[in-house]
């Protein structure tokens, strides 16, 4: 920004189950999240995104980003009236911002491209492009149809809780419905408890332990003079951060088989599979897909929806046969050609603008591409 801006509006923003975010409005009309905000939605510790805005995005992300996006980082004044740092300065990420680092991870996570310590953002990416993706789609339809929505309530409701998940898979807490000792965690899992330690102390900014009393402690059969317990969200992360046998299993029933796809090598079109699976999960959704004489790369049942992943590797089109195709496609769905390098806000914001039996291409101008 060339000068500096205000914070005029403020609001707490809960896309997650639990995880509230600081959002604001400046008065360029902008919608932007704090730092921090921004960080906590994105799974990340708060100094890894500060390094990221002054060291510039990990090696890994480079190749699924435009080359001349900056992580544009603002200060701006806080003057909401209800914000709790009215008359501070603080850091901000606009949307756009966020939408590209979501996608990047997500895209990273699929090709097998992150690092071990940079996996879990890459998944928490990806359900959170997807629960986002439904979201919008639910709010475009609820719309049109007269309704008013809550976008917070309804990305909240398609967001997939782990908790649920890990409950379903036989955890069970001693001290209470939502708190474990270290005993339940190593059992369930099979593993010591010292690795377990080990873990807990690794991630001790986002982990925090519960200290017992007395009578909780005594509840256990144990004697020990003092001992931590630990809440079923703290115990999912370890799931899914451990490479345990209990965990990779929680990690397919949460995401899918998103590792079958990821491959350094994998081509355009298979890595968009990797994230149209996770996306349009339960609407019917076809690679691949034999349609009469022809095939085409996507199909969504619910959507009467066609995708072509249009690259480099389709210049060589004969066009009048692509023209039979197009007419024998559309008499029944809708189809969006895009190019292989197409944002994922372009992307779908296509799939809500078009009609039925419409074609939408997408072509890539080198830097975005447009309708």
């Amino acid at each position: 920004m060339s000068e500096e801006r205000k914070a005029v509006y403020y609001g707490k923003v809960e896309l997650i189950p639990g995880v509230i975010c600081d959002g604001y409005v400046l008065d360029d009309g902008t919608a932007v999240m704090s730092e921090r905000g921004t960080a906590d939605l994105l799974g990340m510790h708060h100094k890894s995104l500060q390094s990221v805005a002054v060291n510039w995005l990990p090696e890994a992300l480079n190749q699924f980003i435009d080359k001349d996006f900056i992580v544009a980082v603002n200060s701006v004044e806080v003057i909401a009236e209800n914000s709790p740092h009215k008359g501070r300065k603080i850091t901000v990420y606009a949307s756009k911002t966020i939408e590209n680092l979501i996608f990047a991870y997500a895209m990273a996570f699929a090709h097998d491209a992150l690092r071990e310590n940079q996996k879990h953002i890459g998944k928490r990416c990806v359900v959170l492009m997807r629960s986002l993706v439904r979201a919008a789609l639910d709010a475009a339809i609820r719309e049109a149809c007269g309704l008013r929505t809550d976008i917070q309530a309804t990305v909240r409701k398609h967001f997939i809780d782990p908790v649920p998940l890990l409950r379903e898979a036989g955890f069970k807490c001693s001290i209470s419905d939502d708190i474990a000792t270290l005993q339940d965690i190593a059992e369930f899992f099979d593993i010591p408890k010292g690795t377990i330690r080990s873990f807990m102390k690794r991630n001790s900014a986002d982990i925090q332990p519960i200290p017992l009393n007395r009578q909780q402690i005594l509840a256990t059969g144990s004697r020990a003079a003092c001992m931590n317990g630990y809440r079923t969200i703290d115990v999912a992360k370890l799931a899914f951060r451990m490479n345990t046998v209990r965990g990779i299993q929680l990690k397919k029933n949460l995401f899918g088989e998103v590792d079958g796809f990821a491959h350094p090598d994998t081509s355009a079109e298979v890595c968009w599979q990797a994230v149209f699976t996770l996306v349009f999960s339960g609407l019917g959704f076809h690679h691949n897909y034999s349609l009469g004489c022809y095939r085409v790369d996507f199909k969504v049942d619910r959507l009467n929806l066609v995708l072509e992943c249009n690259g480099y590797e389709h210049r060589y089109y004969n066009v009048k046969q692509e023209q039979a195709r197009e007419q024998f496609i559309t008499q029944n769905y809708s189809l969006i050609r895009f190019h292989h390098k197409t944002n994922v806000e372009t992307l779908f914001n296509a799939i809500l603008q078009i009609r039925p039996k419409e074609i939408i291409r997408l072509e890539y101008t080198g830097a975005v591409a447009v309708f």
